[in-house]
């Protein structure tokens, strides 16, 4: 999605009586959020980089094998 239809949304959910949606964009910025803490506390990315060029720092999981 483009930024416009997310602000679209964003104004949307701000008048909804039930603030439903509201809430469910603001527990995905919230995790977000927590996301790039924990993504710093890891040593990737720099302040004002955003969370997912900071996520591309990480390095792909390598594939793991079932044992049957």
């Amino acid at each position: 999605m483009n930024p416009r239809h997310y602000r679209e949304l964003i104004v949307r959910a701000v008048g909804e009586a039930d603030g439903k949606t509201l809430g469910l964009i603001v527990e995905h910025v919230v995790d977000a959020e927590r996301a790039k803490e924990i993504l710093r506390a890891s040593g990737y990315g720099v302040a004002g980089m955003s969370r997912s060029a900071t996520a591309a720092l990480v390095p792909q999981a390598q594939p793991t094998e079932s044992n049957p």
